[in-house]
């Protein structure tokens, strides 16, 4: 980090997905943090989803998206986020000529250096695109436009039955499960990541749900939207020779341990 960027302090961020990046996709955003102490962090948020004049509802629901997605929202966020905004900023490397690739999302810093506004660009953009992933979550978290991610997974045998449930808040950055109704143990933060891009690989058939709890045998994952989904049934390989499902089962054995 250069020597000149202090924290606690004022940044303005600018993002903007690349611009191959297509609608409904696509988006803006500012985020601005008041960094006041090494307790306190205050967030102007401000999004707006770009170029959708030519899609329909349809198109856009389809997309998991609404009709009206921009979103603003002014508060606090829980003091974690202070660490590990200063994380990065120490550890990323930062040039103060704007570039721009088609191919790249579109990241830039201002930020108060010496009494004056300047504005940096960092150079590991895919790194702080992620980083900025999650803070738009705990963003919409803080602000209770979303839940905390909570996934379980329900496996019956008989009159045996084995339940996980766990649950991530961006805003806190926690990760915990619990193990049939056993006290909370804390995962890594990284962990989560690993276990959605697993459990997501495969592929989800909310036709072939339930939204009633399953009594009968067999292994069942429900993550928010009411429904319970049968792995075999309604969660299936993506390809005949995709393993995916053997990939869960050894996933959720594991955190059962």
């Amino acid at each position: 980090m250069d020597k000149n960027i202090q924290i606690p302090g004022y940044y303005i961020i600018r993002f903007q997905t690349a611009s191959v990046v297509p609608a409904p996709f696509s988006h803006f955003y500012t985020l601005k943090l008041d960094i006041a102490s090494k307790d306190q962090l205050t967030v102007d948020f401000d999004i707006k989803y770009l170029d959708r004049d030519e899609l329909d509802e349809d198109d856009l629901l389809d997309e998991g998206f609404s009709p009206d997605d921009d979103y603003a929202w002014k508060g606090n966020v829980p003091a974690i986020w202070i660490d590990q905004f200063q994380d990065i900023m120490a550890s990323s490397k930062i040039i103060r000529k704007r570039e721009e690739s088609e191919f790249e999302d579109f990241i830039e810093i201002e930020l108060d250096e010496s009494g004056k506004m300047v504005t940096i660009y960092p150079v590991d953009k895919e790194r702080w695109s992620y980083f900025l992933q999650e803070f738009m979550q705990a963003v919409f978290e803080a602000g209770g436009r979303e839940k905390a991610f909570e996934l379980t997974y329900l496996e019956i045998d008989g009159d045996k039955q084995k339940q996980l449930d766990l649950r991530a808040s961006f805003a806190e950055k926690s990760f915990t499960v619990v193990t049939d109704k056993s006290p909370a143990r804390n995962l890594e933060w990284s962990q989560l990541q690993k276990i959605m891009d697993t459990v997501y690989k495969a592929e989800f058939v909310p036709d072939n749900a339930s939204d009633a709890k399953p009594k009968k045998a067999g292994k069942y994952i429900t993550a928010g939207d009411g429904l319970w989904y049968q792995m075999g049934v309604a969660i299936l390989e993506t390809t005949a020779k995709s393993k995916d499902l053997p990939k869960i089962e050894a996933l959720f054995n594991a955190l059962s341990k």
